[in-house]
């Protein structure tokens, strides 16, 4: 049974060494996709919208949070630059955090739109990454049925204390 036991063990833990594309949930390694996320525009037009994003990234370091700082949370914001109302059409999907070329994947766990002319999402429970280290970011959203991404680069982790 012992025997049996030590078979069943090893072979699990071979099978799963072989998944070395998934890091840790939902970050994977992938140098391909990471340099097709990076090639997303910084700024999109729909008719008299032009978007961009904005973030703000962080992990929490303060007495309450886990033992070696939270996990990884952001703030990303589809804006209008010129303050045009964002049409109703458009959803915030996900959101990609590149790091090198390993990709963190999020649906938004928030989505707000307070103000007309931003379009809010909120991801929490990301890898942890930094802080003090520049990402991309990539929001994929939908318009009318067909998918896009706008990049943020060069986003900074943050540090809360």
């Amino acid at each position: 049974m012992k025997q049996v036991f030590f078979i069943a063990m090893t072979m699990l833990i071979g099978i799963s060494s072989c998944e070395k594309n998934v890091i840790q949930g939902k970050v994977k390694n992938d140098a391909k996709f990471a340099e097709e996320l990076r090639s997303s525009p910084q700024m999109i037009t729909f008719g008299n919208n032009n978007l961009v994003l904005t973030t703000y990234l962080w992990r929490d370091f303060m007495p309450i949070a886990e033992e070696g700082g939270s996990k990884l949370m952001c703030v990303n914001k589809l804006i209008d630059v010129d303050s045009i109302p964002i049409p109703g059409t458009i959803h915030l999907k996900r959101q990609y955090v590149i790091k090198d070329n390993e990709i963190w994947t999020a649906k938004n766990s928030e989505i707000r739109n307070d103000i007309d002319f931003i379009l809010e999402g909120v991801v929490r429970d990301g890898p942890k990454w930094g802080p003090n280290i520049e990402v991309d970011v990539v929001c994929e959203f939908e318009n009318s049925g067909i998918i896009h991404r706008v990049l943020a680069k060069s986003q900074i982790i943050n540090r809360t204390e």
